[in-house]
């Protein structure tokens, strides 16, 4: 199944570039006359020119210097664009034809023709437009910044927004990398890749992401046992096929989801607002760290009839990546250290390998039809195939448990904490996991929208389904010595490890690939399939209204309501019953697969190689003993055991909600004002299915297992006020201010009714029974759901100024106060849990589970920046920033009030991206910073809390530089160069004290080139 389904995609991506071939030549004889509504200012003509085109979405050429000192009038109505430019330059010494490729070249009249009645204009070839000089192509970078401002500028409340031509223009293989340039917005990077965003400090569980305004399905993280809930993965769409994703701040009543960071919303293009079109976007991606070199690509294409009523969108792209990131991950902890006695030590160093195969197709659709003016039917689809293969290769040096046999002459340490050493027979595992993720997401919007009497009636129904299956499952391979049989272990991490991003030195005197040396301990196999439905139906009414109320004009009222009807199903296995077949022998082949030797090159200055599972040779070895010809089941292939009913778990949920919004215009002195308030009412209630699973004494002094499967009902009601003000200070000042309650649902994972202990520990149980226990490595953690949670809630406040330039650009600033109540954190606990062994017993065990707890209250507040601006010589410059504070209070009944800080906030987050343009050439890099953060344990209660339990984990300062550039070989076609990471950066990460390093993460550079038209 795998195999075809790489087969489809690989067709995919062959069938796109022939696609391309054949429809290039016939997209250029389509209609180059339709109609659209145009409102433009007077003003300079370039600046007309070029607003012109951003509202019919044609290419216009025109040199600076033929329209500088030239005045537009102001075009207001309904035109072709040709005519709209002919009114334009109406009474100027100016001509405009078309070339064969479609675009408008505005032109000096000559001067026998300033002399004579105007005729019919000849075209010209595109070759001859060319060589004009300072060409200005319309579509450039700046342009696409400027469609972002106007964006900005006319919405209902404070927003921002990226629009297609950022995104195309931008080193962006996604829409999370595409956002991280909007003010307050910071990115979560996985291999380098952006995949969640945060807003204003608020992690990826408060954003409410749309489709168009509807909601989308949520895919589950199937790598581990660790979940994301309401975490949208931005990394399954690609930013090609998008026109503009708006981040909404300050909400109104009539949003369908609006998250306490922010509601984001992905909308595509309108068939019908502009003219038909073919797209394509073909380019080879480069990847560093794997030498890699793949194609990738995407096709577009928009159609309309002659009378403009009836249009189709399509589009489809695919991309491909192999990458290789290491992660170095190091604990520290208190130990009783041989000659030093008990100090500050390093716990465990664990280098991870992992090898991904990425690789997505994906297509959007859209169908808008205008049959009478007063009624028009939109329906828009997206869909996305995600898969990753990945393979992780993994040693572990154990450190505390073999701290004992530490060599003193050999020890080094500083400031108290035990930096080097040599470890005279250590301990070594040799681990390795394969899996073979598929993300698959589905989304239909419906929209009727109908004029009468004046009021709009606009019903809309969502349907969206994510699946996130296993096509292979879990696959976990342990290797491991005996105490004292790793050879003598050297560890050297003294110095500023945060500032270099890499340690001296970490290796044994033992051959690691010699197979001989490691002995076999585990194969256990996990399968997790996770499904996520939404339907939602929404009814929305509206009428433009004159009501005047003592100097207060009501302009418009609206009304309406929500249902939604969402589900999540979550199947978990976990086996350890894997065999080999009749007559096959593990051989030291199974541990001979060469690890690449770059491995770790940047991280760790002296290391050693090795060698790791040949995934091919388990595979073809190995079955589930009476369950499975083989060890890649789905978790729907296995029948589920009392853990496997522990492990997972199904949510229903049912929203309903309804609202009222007024827009209103007044005058506050001699400044106009206008804004709307609303009300918005939501009632949510859950069904969480699952199971308790609990040992049992017998009669006989034995222990058994108790299934119970339980189902708990829940439900809230929350009412949501706004209100949102734009102070209009002069033609080109506005400020703006906003107040609201919003609410976000807790991540529908911690509202499971199901425990998750760790993997390696059920495998050791299962194989060992209470002899595992004796491990002093044993992970005896766990993490637990809670269906009775409550939403976060918060009061939100924010102001903005923004001045927009005359010319170009902006400058904006904004404030920003959230007060978040029933913030959620972890309860510790110890609870009895019962595992399975081989022998068919149960084993009670104690361990310490953690669960999420409505707790705390917390504040963040904040400053954030947005400066854009142009020289007359084509140099240029976006910048934001972003300036945040936080207070987290936690409280539980016997142990107080504990002070700690909000997951995902720096301090200062910056971008900045100076570009420049001139003729065909344009160049652009991009610099984007965020501060330490914190990443988790930060917000822990428990009920006998210690120093450990409160450590706080951070991701240390990172920046990124990227890169694009492009070279316009003709109006309508363009070479480009895309680099991300371009100074090959690390990340690190430290825990509680920056003397304490605990991860240094390196991705290496991506370089995509290519070639990108339209027709």
């Amino acid at each position: 199944m795998t195999i075809l389904k790489r087969r489809l995609c690989r067709s995919a991506a062959l069938a796109l570039a022939l696609s391309a071939v054949v429809t290039a030549g016939a997209a250029q004889a389509q209609t180059q006359q339709r109609r659209v509504r145009f409102n433009i200012a007077a003003q300079p003509m370039d600046r007309a020119l070029e607003q012109l085109a951003r509202q019919s979405g044609s290419d216009i050429l025109f040199t600076r210097a033929t329209v500088a000192r030239l005045n537009a009038p102001a075009l207001s109505g309904e035109f072709a664009a040709e005519a709209a430019v002919r009114r334009l330059i109406a009474g100027q010494p100016l001509s405009v034809t078309r070339d064969a490729a479609g675009a408008l070249i505005v032109r000096p009249q000559p001067a026998a023709a300033r002399q004579t009645p105007a005729v019919a204009p000849t075209p010209v070839a595109s070759d001859q437009a060319a060589d004009e000089q300072d060409i200005v192509i319309t579509a450039k970078f700046s342009a696409g910044v400027e469609r972002s401002l106007d964006v900005k500028r006319n919405a209902d409340s404070i927003s921002d927004a990226i629009v297609a031509a950022d995104i195309g223009k931008l080193p962006a293989f996604n829409i999370a990398e595409a956002l991280q340039r909007v003010p307050g917005v910071t990115i979560v990077r996985e291999a380098g890749e952006g995949q969640f965003i945060s807003v204003r400090g608020l992690g990826p569980n408060f954003q409410a992401v749309t489709f168009d305004g509807m909601p989308l399905a949520y895919n589950e993280n199937i790598r581990n046992s660790g979940q994301s809930g309401r975490q949208f993965r931005l990394q399954v769409l690609p930013a090609t096929l998008i026109d503009s994703i708006v981040v909404i701040k300050s909400p109104t009543a009539d949003l369908v989801e609006n998250g306490i960071g922010s509601t984001v919303d992905i909308r595509l293009l309108n068939p019908l607002d502009r003219d038909p079109f073919v797209a394509a976007n073909f380019f080879g991606g480069y990847e560093e760290r794997t030498d890699t070199l793949n194609p990738n690509g995407s096709l577009s294409a928009g159609w309309h009839n002659a009378d403009n009523s009836f249009g189709v969108l399509g589009g489809i792209s695919y991309s491909k990546r192999e990458v290789q990131f290491d992660r170095l991950r190091v604990g520290w902890q208190d130990l009783e250290v041989p000659g030093y006695g008990e100090i500050r030590a390093p716990g465990d160093a664990q280098p991870y390998l992992e090898l991904e195969d990425r690789e997505r197709i994906s297509a959007v659709a859209g169908i808008q039809w205008r049959p009478t003016p007063n009624l028009e039917f939109d329906i828009d689809g997206l869909y996305s195939q995600f898969n990753n293969e990945t393979i992780e290769r993994r040693l572990t040096y154990y450190i505390p448990s073999q701290i004992a046999r530490l060599d003193p002459a050999t020890a080094v340490v500083e400031d108290g904490r035990l930096v080097a050493g040599t470890i005279r027979g250590a301990r070594i595992r040799n681990y390795a996991e394969y899996l073979d993720q598929s993300h698959r997401n589905l989304q239909l919007n419906a929209t009727m929208r109908l004029d009468l009497d004046g009021w709009r009636f606009e019903p809309r129904f969502s349907y969206a389904q994510a699946k996130s299956d296993l096509d292979t499952p879990i696959q976990r391979v342990q290797y491991r010595t005996a105490n004292n049989r790793g050879g003598d272990l050297t560890f050297d991490f003294s110095g500023d490890v945060l500032d270099r991003a890499k340690i001296n030195s970490l290796f044994t005197t033992l051959d690691l690939t010699d197979p001989s040396l490691m002995p076999f301990e585990s194969f256990a196999v996990r399968p997790i399939n996770s499904r996520d439905e939404d339907k939602t139906l929404v009814l929305n009414v509206s009428r433009d209204t004159a009501f005047d109320l003592g100097g207060l004009q009501i302009t418009r009222i609206a009304y309406g309501g929500q249902y939604s009807d969402r589900y999540r199903d979550y199947q978990r296995r976990d086996r350890s019953t894997t065999a080999l077949r009749d007559g096959v022998t593990r051989t030291g082949d199974f541990l001979g697969a060469p690890v690449p030797s770059n491995a770790f090159d940047q991280s760790i200055g002296t290391f050693q190689p090795w060698t790791n599972v040949d995934w091919g040779l388990f595979n073809q070895s190995y079955v589930l003993r009476g369950e499975f010809d083989g060890v890649n089941p789905s978790a729907y292939d296995l029948e589920p055991n009392a853990a496997d009913r522990q492990n997972s778990y199904r949510i229903d949920e049912e929203i309903v909600a309804g609202y009222g919004r007024i827009d209103f215009a007044s005058d506050a002195g001699a400044v106009p004002v206008r804004g709307n308030v609303g009300l918005r009412y939501v009632r949510t209630a859950t069904d969480v299915d699952g199971t308790i699973v609990s040992p049992v004494r017998t009669p006989a002094g034995g222990v058994t297992t108790e299934v119970t499967p339980i189902t708990t009902t829940a439900s809230y009601e929350e009412w949501l006020p706004s209100a949102n003000a734009n102070f209009s200070v002069a033609d080109n000042i506005q400020l703006r201010l906003g107040a609201a309650r919003t609410m976000t649902r807790p991540s529908l994972s911690e509202l499971r009714n199901s425990i998750n202990t760790n993997s390696v520990t059920v495998t050791n149980i299962f194989n060992l029974g209470a002899a595992a226990l004796a491990d002093e490595t044993i992970n005896l953690n766990a993490s637990a759901g809670n269906p009775n949670l409550r939403p976060y809630t918060s009061w939100n406040l924010d102001l903005s100024f923004e001045w927009y330039f005359d010319k170009f650009g902006a400058f904006t600033a904004a404030a920003f106060y959230k007060d978040v109540s029933d913030y959620i954190a972890a309860d510790f606990e110890t609870r009895t849990l019962a595992f399975a062994v081989n022998d068919g017993s149960t084993l009670p065990v104690d361990v310490l589970v953690s669960t999420p707890t409505n707790v705390g209250d917390a504040t963040i507040s904040g400053i954030e920046f947005g400066y854009t601006n142009r020289l007359s010589f084509g140099l240029g410059v976006t910048a934001t920033a972003t300036f945040a504070t936080s207070k987290l209070e936690l409280d539980l009944a016997g142990v107080g009030v504990q002070s700690a800080g909000v997951q995902g906030v720096s301090d200062v987050s910056y971008s900045i991206t100076p570009f420049f343009e001139s003729g065909p050439f344009e160049l652009n890099l991009s610099y984007t910073y965020r501060s330490q953060y914190m990443t988790d344990a930060g917000a822990l209660v428990t009920s006998l809390p210690t120093a450990d339990d409160v450590v706080a984990f951070y991701q240390d300062g990172f920046g990124i530089l990227d890169l694009g550039g492009s070279y316009q070989i003709r109006p309508n076609v363009e070479a480009f160069v895309q680099a991300t990471n371009v100074l090959d950066s690390r990340q690190v990460s430290f825990a509680g004290s920056r003397d304490e390093f605990t991860e240094i993460h390196t991705f290496g550079r991506t370089v995509n080139f290519g070639v990108r038209a339209k027709f």
